[in-house]
């Protein structure tokens, strides 16, 4: 392969990755996906896959243009399925277009495609490149695979903490710490995720909304874990029940002596899940094990201490961003619990970040960590 082709099909490539991007926060499950067609060197055709259920981004590019694809490149970032699911496989069409070349991203890690795809176009004449920008492919759709190969969410963990560590003023109370142009990146993560989890603590410290009202986009589905089920239905999360999917994760022993309260979060529009705790402790593995049983592909952690703890303790951790201001809080709360959480307790040694990088007033420092679960 030539060095100008390199260079094209990675140029076109790019396009698809930046496409498909947009679409972040309404396909999950799903994977983020876009095809362009480019036929004498110029974009002739584009599809996106839009919602989970509706057509794939080959079948709507393909179906929107109507001249000779024979001599056309089709560019996908993700390989194109072979399966008949809620849609006809999409290489069946790319074969019957007569397009003569595929250049995608990244093998697809569903197990019910996983390279059959790419071996039926092969095997159909196709000419396929496989791997072009394959890492950039990847973190795109790093929900999607996570979701696919550990059979669990995506978990993406968010503190805002001072310059010394501290989460809160004290512990109990509400405070701002983050910059605006942080707190607005944080709704645009949330409105990219599938559901954001938060502790009881948090609620009854801030009494938060959680919702995206600093970024375009759709409001996730809220997850609070309230063992001891402590709370009640008048907090403002509880409140939009009608509109937004709220879980509300307790163990069947709490749900059994409160169960006035049950039924009054369940009137509400309130979904209680109830788990069997194991050691006294609800584990982190339990509740990602319910979220995917739920098809929720990702989850945006924003507190509090003891949450964060529990998360990063249990390995279940794939990507941790922290905010650190300026502030300094000499007597305040630590962002993690001083005396651990579970059976499952061990250090964490981070490491390089990944990411280092200045937002507003405030310094984003993100890790990856998952090698577990």
């Amino acid at each position: 392969m030539s060095m100008m082709t390199r260079r094209r099909d990675k140029h076109f490539m790019a396009m698809c990755l930046r496409l498909a991007e947009k679409g972040s926060g309404h396909v999950s499950p799903n994977p983020l996906v876009v095809a362009v067609l480019v036929k004498g060197g110029r974009v002739v055709a584009r599809g996106v896959h839009r919602q989970f259920g509706g057509s794939h981004a080959e079948v709507e590019c393909l179906h929107s243009f109507k001249g000779d694809t024979r001599n056309a490149t089709l560019y996908v970032n993700l390989e194109p399925c072979s399966h008949h699911g809620k849609t006809p496989p999409c290489v069946d069409l790319i074969i019957d277009s007569g397009i003569r070349t595929v250049v995608v991203g990244m093998q697809d890690p569903n197990p019910i495609v996983a390279g059959k795809g790419l071996r039926k176009l092969r095997n159909a004449g196709v000419r396929v490149v496989k791997g072009v920008l394959g890492a950039d492919a990847e973190s795109l759709n790093r929900h999607f695979i996570t979701h696919i190969t550990k059979r669990r969410p995506f978990v993406h963990v968010k503190i805002a903490q001072t310059l010394d560590g501290k989460i809160a003023f004290k512990r109990g109370s509400p405070s701002e710490i983050s910059c605006i142009e942080s707190r607005a990146l944080v709704h645009r993560w949330r409105a990219e995720h599938d559901a954001v989890l938060v502790g009881a603590g948090t609620i009854r410290a801030d009494d938060p909304v959680l919702t995206v009202r600093l970024a375009k986009g759709r409001d996730p589905a809220l997850v609070v874990l309230d063992a001891a089920l402590s709370l009640k239905p008048n907090y403002k999360v509880f409140r939009n029940a009608e509109v937004r999917r709220v879980f509300i994760v307790t163990t069947k022993e709490s749900a059994k002596k409160h169960w006035r309260k049950i039924q009054e979060f369940t009137s509400a529009g309130v979904t209680v899940l109830l788990i069997v705790p194991k050691n006294n402790y609800i584990l982190p593995k339990q509740i990602l094990k319910e979220m995917y049983k739920l098809g929720i592909g990702s989850v945006l952690v924003e507190g509090g201490s003891d949450i964060f703890t529990q998360f990063v303790q249990s390995g279940s951790v794939d990507l941790l961003s922290v905010f650190v201001s300026a502030k300094i809080y000499p007597t305040g709360f630590p962002a993690f619990s001083q005396n651990g959480y579970g059976p499952h307790q061990r250090s964490e040694r981070l490491g390089r970040p990944e990411l280092v990088k200045r937002v507003g007033t405030d310094v984003l420092l993100q890790y990856g960590l998952s090698k577990g679960i």
